[in-house]
C-alpha cells in the first residue's frame, strides 16, 4: 500500500525530442510543464544530465523513473537523417528511437505532441519497434494557442500523473483547514467538558469553572482559518465544486459573526448561557465546515 506522504519513484515526465526537429519547442514545452508539475518532475536530456555522466545510463534510468513520456514530433521527425544520409528513425541505436521503444515496452504512458503543423505518422511509416506509437492519441500544440494547448496537455497528463504543483497547493490548504478545525475543536471540547463538570459541582458560572470567553471562541479561529483556505482555493478547484468552497466562506463568515454578536449582547445578563451558545454554535459551524471540505474535494480544475 502506498503511503499518502510517499511519492512514487516513477513520477517523472520525460520529454523525448529530436534536436534537429524540435529543440526549441521541447525546451519551451518542458518549461511550461514545469509550471504544472514542478521542476523535479520534468526531464529532458539537455538540462537533466550533468557533465561527466554517462548519457546512455542516465537516459535508461530516466525512462525507468518515468510515469509518462512526451514524444515531440515536428515536420522533420520522420525524415531526419544522419551524416551518411540514413534515416535516423530506422536506426535501432538512435537515442530517440530507443527512448520511445523503452517506454512502449515498459508500459509507460506515451503522449505524442505534434508541433509546427506536423501530422501523426502512420503505422507503416514507423519502424516495427515503434509501430504501437501510431495507436496513441496525439495532441497538437501551436504558437498561437500555446498556453491553451499546454494546459490541455497538462490536464491529459494529470489523469495518469499525480501530484501537480496546483494539486500540491490544494492538498496543503485542505490539510491546514482540517488540522486547524480538528485541533481547536478538540481543545474547546476538552475545556468545555472540564468546565461543565466544575459547574455541576457548585461553581457559580462556567467562567468561574474555568471556561473563559477566549476558550469558548477558540474554535472560531479554526473556522476563520478554514474560511480563508476556501477563499484562496476557489480559483484553483474544479468549477463544479466551487459552490461548496463558496459555501464554506459564507458559513465561516456568518457562523463567526452571529455568535459574537449574540455573546456581546447576552454575556452580561447570562454569562454562562452565552458561553454555552458560543460553544454550541462553534461546534455546529466546525462540523459544517468539515462537511464542506469533504464535498469540495480540493481537486485541481
Amino acid at each position: 500500500m502506498k503511503l499518502p506522504w510517499k511519492k512514487s519513484v516513477s513520477d517523472k515526465i520525460f520529454v523525448n525530442y529530436r534536436r534537429s526537429d524540435a529543440q526549441g519547442f521541447a525546451g519551451r514545452l518542458a518549461d511550461s510543464l514545469t509550471q504544472h508539475f514542478g521542476s523535479n518532475r520534468v526531464f529532458r536530456d539537455v538540462t537533466g544530465i550533468d557533465y561527466g555522466q554517462d548519457f546512455e545510463q542516465v537516459i535508461v534510468q530516466r525512462i525507468d523513473d518515468a510515469c509518462a513520456i512526451i514524444v515531440v514530433i515536428g515536420d522533420k521527425w520522420l525524415t531526419a537523417s544522419d551524416e551518411d544520409g540514413n534515416t535516423r528513425l530506422f536506426n535501432p541505436e538512435d537515442y530517440v528511437v530507443r527512448e520511445i521503444e523503452a517506454a512502449l515496452d515498459g508500459g509507460v504512458i506515451v503522449v505524442p505532441v505534434l508541433i509546427g503543423g506536423a501530422t501523426m505518422p502512420r503505422r507503416e511509416e514507423l519502424p516495427p519497434q515503434l509501430a504501437d506509437l501510431a495507436n496513441r492519441n496525439a495532441i497538437s500544440i501551436s504558437d498561437e494557442r500555446w498556453a491553451f494547448d499546454v494546459e490541455r496537455l497538462a490536464k491529459v497528463l494529470a489523469i495518469d500523473v499525480e501530484g501537480s504543483v496546483a494539486q500540491g497547493k490544494l492538498n496543503l490548504m485542505r490539510g491546514i483547514a482540517l488540522f486547524g478545525l480538528s485541533l481547536l475543536s478538540l481543545f474547546a471540547t476538552l475545556s468545555f467538558s472540564e468546565a461543565v463538570v466544575g459547574w455541576g459541582r457548585g461553581a457559580e458560572t462556567l467562567r468561574l469553572a474555568g471556561f473563559s470567553p477566549l476558550e469558548s471562541a477558540m474554535q472560531f479561529f479554526g473556522i476563520i482559518l478554514a474560511g480563508v483556505m476556501f477563499l484562496i482555493c476557489i480559483p484553483m478547484i474544479e468549477k463544479s465544486q466551487r459552490k461548496y468552497a463558496l459555501g464554506g466562506v459564507v458559513l465561516a463568515t456568518i457562523g463567526t459573526i452571529t455568535p459574537f454578536v449574540h455573546y456581546a449582547i447576552r454575556n452580561v445578563e447570562l454569562p454562562s448561557v452565552s458561553l454555552v451558545v458560543n460553544y454550541a454554535a462553534s461546534m455546529s459551524v466546525a462540523i459544517g465546515m468539515l462537511a464542506l471540505v469533504a464535498l469540495t474535494g480540493f481537486r485541481e480544475k
